[in-house]
């Protein structure tokens, strides 16, 4: 779980299952505040782009 427990300068102090980690606040989704839970959702679609950006760059370095 993550849970917003206050904000530093340009950082969110969130605590984690293994303590705080500081996350830049235009990370942050808006309207976020000190005691908002928060939660972490994959995006496939971006993923399969960069995966093909990525496989595409590979190629194109070890072409034959």
């Amino acid at each position: 779980m993550l849970i917003i427990d206050r904000f530093e300068g340009p950082f969110a102090v969130v605590e984690t299952d293994k303590g705080m980690i500081n996350i830049p606040m235009s990370d942050m989704p808006e309207g976020a505040k000190e005691g908002d839970v928060l939660t972490i959702v994959l995006n496939d679609q971006e993923t399969s782009q960069r995966k093909r950006k990525i496989d595409g760059m590979m190629n194109k370095l070890f072409k034959d």
